[in-house]
């Protein structure tokens, strides 16, 4: 197949066709976000080594698609914290990378809202998202903390799909900046009164496609390959150790360049649901039973089949949902003939009292694609970091990337076998630095 013309914003939304040239100026980021990794490769294993490609400049022969697939709710929360408190903190807010501001800490490419009724406290909605912040700030056009979008923008199609997304008119064009007028992911439409986009620091698309080249390099330890996930992640020093998404990313990328294939991510270049389990989720049924609950899961923004069975098998390459909400419609009453809430739901016997619980029942996707089997033949070079333990104060340990000449004693000076893996990641592990947005 030949080389794709552009490349198309997530999901083939058509938010930019308002806007002159957009699309193309959109393009040109993600193009450039692709050499700019390319670039980071080639200077650790030479200039044409490189397995990763961008399909806009190198076509795809016979082209094989593979989903990597990875949970929703936070890993690194329930490694320091326990489920329980992992839960509560989930839905919560923490301070923001740019003072006065605040943030989600929910860090797999998947956050959400819960809506709450303000006299019972039951959960009326939960919304989820996983639209990269980047798409929404190139609205803006120009300079933003995520670099330049090669395109004019148009900041009145921002407020309103801000006001449409959130059906909300309420919404002012000055909530939305930074005061040295670059947008802002953590203004309070997207923090503390509504959702439109990933904006924890590290959910970025940029960082989605930097895993990706990185992912790519063949890695050794002495004389043997390292090939398990969290020893990858450790030895080649990209993305968050403490995540379930980047090393899932980083093992299942490094497969296929063990293969010698040529590597990029399928256009168009995004983050997506990718299933929505119903299982064990019940409502009240007649002489206090329970019986399954409806599908409950409805996408609302993306490309998928609205008519189909189960709205929360997303699971079809053509399918690519960014956002979506979980809510009992006004039609389901209880035996009392109320309203149900999502609070009167349960998942597996207990009562859904955290949006983080539905979280639990989502995993999440993007799609890479390997075309040329055999034709690199890298040799793998040395680690460019290490993992270390540090202990914290509630007796717990963690794991931390560490620079290679740092004193920190390295958790796997060789490599290491299943059972030493298994209980070194077993530990409760601490979110990680941002990747992405600059300062």
């Amino acid at each position: 197949m030949p080389t794709i013309p552009r490349f198309d914003p997530p999901a083939f939304l058509d938010d930019f066709d308002a806007i002159p040239g957009h699309r193309d100026g959109w393009s040109t980021f993600v193009s450039n976000a692709f050499k700019e990794a390319i670039e980071r490769v080639e200077a650790q294993i030479g200039q044409g080594n490189c397995q990763y490609y961008d399909e806009t400049k190198t076509p795809s022969e016979d082209p094989q698609d593979l989903d990597i697939i990875w949970d929703g709710f936070p890993k690194t929360l329930v490694r320091q914290f326990g489920r329980r408190t992992a839960l509560a903190i989930a839905d919560g807010l923490d301070d923001a990378p740019v003072a006065g501001f605040q943030s989600r800490v929910q860090d797999e490419y998947c956050e959400w809202r819960v809506t709450r009724d303000p006299d019972t406290n039951k959960i009326l909605r939960v919304t989820f998202t996983c639209e990269g912040p980047e798409y929404w700030a190139s609205l803006a056009g120009g300079d933003s903390i995520y670099g330049n979008f090669g395109a004019i923008g148009n900041r009145g199609v921002l407020l309103q799909m801000y006001r449409e997304i959130l059906g909300n008119q309420d919404v002012m064009m000055e909530d939305l900046f930074f005061p040295n007028g670059f947008y802002n992911p953590w203004n309070r439409w997207n923090t503390t009164e509504g959702i439109a986009h990933l904006q924890q620091q590290n959910n970025t698309l940029g960082a989605e496609i930097v895993i990706g080249a990185d992912a790519t390099i063949l890695r050794k330890k002495g004389e043997n390959r390292v090939t398990e996930a969290t020893q990858l992640i450790c030895c080649g020093g990209f993305g968050g150790v403490n995540r379930s998404s980047d090393p899932t990313i980083g093992d299942e990328v490094n497969k296929l360049a063990s293969a010698g294939l040529a590597i990029t991510l399928r256009n168009p270049v995004g983050i997506y649901f990718h299933k929505f389990s119903h299982e064990g989720i019940t409502k009240p049924g007649p002489n206090n039973t329970r019986v399954p609950a409806g599908n409950y899961w409805k996408p609302v923004r993306g490309k998928f089949d609205p008519h189909a069975a189960d709205l929360g098998d997303m699971t079809d390459k053509s399918t690519m949902v960014v956002r979506a909400v979980y809510e009992v419609p006004p039609s389901e009453l209880g035996p009392d003939g109320a309203q149900l809430a999502v609070s009167d739901l349960q998942i597996g016997g207990t009562p859904i009292t955290f949006g983080g619980q539905l979280a639990e029942k989502l995993t999440m996707k993007f799609i890479g694609r390997g075309t040329r089997p055999g034709s690199f033949h890298n040799a793998p070079i040395a680690c460019e970091a290490k993992c270390c333990l540090q202990q914290l104060p509630n007796g717990r340990s963690i794991l931390q990337l560490a620079a290679l000449e740092d004193s920190c004693e390295d958790v796997f000076p060789a490599v290491a076998p299943a059972p030493m893996i298994a209980a070194v990641t077993a530990a409760p592990l601490r979110i990680p630095r941002s990747r992405s947005p600059r300062p």
